[in-house]
């Protein structure tokens, strides 16, 4: 056999080529998404932050993973729309007053039609979902007449409620140094023309240095201030770093898999029994460049190229054991935002009706708040010596909808309201009359739509029998127990 001597600088230059990788396969192909304008932060910020209390720092953290996180935003939204928002309102006259007379059904109707153009679903959503982000939703009446209702939104970050009134509504402070942020003093002076005079003015004697604090406390007739918690923190700060773990777990949960899929092909060259090499590196690397160019394309593949046999193997193989971690921390974020993962993802019937009961509690803290924000309204507008007004939200979701209106149903035939279970139906209570005038008054229903036919609504007398109820079935098709039933009648008759 002939002595083939190989250079080792040579054979070593030549090794460095011969792994091939495609670095686009583990370059973090599956990185978490960034949402433009939002801040990644780490788990012992987001617990300084929490533990901070600072509530400025608070309302932006909460606010950043709004607008990045889904899970944490689908939490949200789900509890700004649990309540449908519908309402009922009650006329109540003074005493020796009656509802029946002209003059106060015309206050009455003027109060619906009021709250038809509020659109007070909507209103209400918008506002819930501020509140819940936030801890708190603040703004400010700019316009309150017959015809229309303006509020403006104040930035939270500038406002606070440490006091309330006689009536136990929140009364709130507003720190005028937010217009300072408008550096071009045109553009501030504009601004301050879309606030009440209350605002604009105390900003110019501040401005002027005949106010010592920035802070406005604005009356409680144009101040409109929604919040569960007293101190105004964000309803859900606690599940902030349970999604963030889970976040983690995702990405390290697919990094896995890639390394699970991901293959090395080794191409071993085969050597003499003396231990001489039988290819040349020159000779081994076109061999190499060979099975690149075959496999060319397939990510998940990685050539390495070697003195011996072929054989395939696996980077890393996966565990026998099921990983529950993910479902274990998907878990913990429903913990910790106190809502059932029932809601989510259902499995059991009664857990998820308790839940459901237990959110629709909460949220009508805000809805209790609500109904008495549109009753000041209403009889700030339309009451009068004879008259006022109280709306109330009704505890109704989608969720509860069906047995909210059998329940008030039962109730109407023992002669409670029959408002009620139409209003939760989505008719509201003006529609309601046109309605009911339009199909008995005008459609004549009840004459057109005749029930159809069935063993309810009329006798069997095909046969001349007399016979009532269902036709008798063939016996092909009765139940084996009807035929055991209809045989021991038979032979009752036979004794007797």
């Amino acid at each position: 056999m002939q002595d083939r001597n190989v250079d080792l600088s040579v054979f070593t230059k030549k090794v460095q080529n011969v792994v091939s990788d495609d670095p686009s396969s583990w370059n973090g192909y599956y990185g978490r998404r960034r949402v433009l304008g939002t801040k990644d932060y780490s788990i012992e910020e987001i617990e300084r932050i929490i533990n901070s209390g600072d509530i400025c720092e608070l309302q932006k953290l909460s606010r950043n993973y709004y607008d990045k996180n889904g899970l944490y935003k689908r939490i949200i939204l789900y509890y700004a729309t649990l309540l449908k928002y519908s309402g009922l309102l009650v006329p109540n006259p003074t005493f020796g007053k009656k509802l029946s007379e002209n003059y106060i059904q015309k206050k009455y109707f003027a109060a619906l039609e009021y709250l038809d153009k509020l659109n007070i679903p909507e209103l209400f959503t918008r506002i819930s979902i501020k509140a819940l982000v936030d801890g708190c939703y603040y703004g400010v009446i700019l316009s309150l007449d017959k015809e229309e209702l303006t509020i403006i939104d104040l930035p939270s970050g500038y406002c606070r409620n440490r006091f309330k009134d006689l009536k136990g509504n929140d009364l709130i402070e507003f720190n005028v140094d937010f217009f300072y942020q408008i550096l071009d003093k045109e553009m501030r002076k504009q601004a301050l023309k879309s606030y009440p005079k209350e605002i604009s003015s105390y900003f110019k004697r501040y401005d002027a240095g005949k106010e010592k604090t920035s802070w406005v406390l604005i009356p409680a007739e144009i101040g409109v201030c929604f919040s569960i918690y007293e101190d105004a923190r964000p309803l859900f700060l606690d599940v902030i770093p349970a999604v963030e773990e889970y976040d983690d777990a995702v990405d390290r949960e697919k990094e896995r898999d890639l390394e699970e899929i991901k293959k090395i092909i080794v191409q071993k060259i085969p050597h003499l029994n003396d231990g001489q090499l039988l290819f040349e590196p020159p000779e081994a690397l076109e061999m190499h460049q060979g099975a690149v160019n075959m496999m060319k394309g397939n990510k998940n593949l990685s050539i390495l190229t070697t003195y011996a046999d072929v054989d395939s193997i696996i980077s890393k193989t996966a565990s026998d054991n099921v990983n529950n971690s993910l479902e274990k921390m998907l878990q913990n974020v429903y913990s910790d935002a106190g809502v059932s993962a029932q809601v989510f993802a259902p499995t059991g019937s009664q857990a998820l009706a308790t839940s459901i009961v237990n959110d629709l509690a909460l949220m009508m803290i805000l809805g209790n708040k609500y109904s008495r924000f549109i009753s000041f309204i209403l009889n700030t507008l339309f009451s009068n010596n004879n008259v006022d007004f109280n709306y109330y939200i009704l505890p109704v979701s989608y969720y509860n909808q069906k047995d909210f209106i059998d329940q008030t149903l039962k109730m109407a035939q023992s002669g409670y309201s029959l408002l009620l279970p139409s209003i939760a139906a989505g008719v509201n209570q003006r529609d309601l009359m046109s309605v009911k005038d339009l199909e008995n008054n005008v459609l004549n229903l009840k004459e057109v739509l005749i029930p159809l036919s069935s063993s309810y609504t009329e006798t069997n007398n095909s046969k001349g029998d007399g016979k009532v109820g269902a036709p008798e079935l063939p016996l092909e098709e009765k139940s084996e127990k009807t035929i055991k039933n209809e045989e021991s009648l038979d032979r009752q008759g036979g004794i007797s």
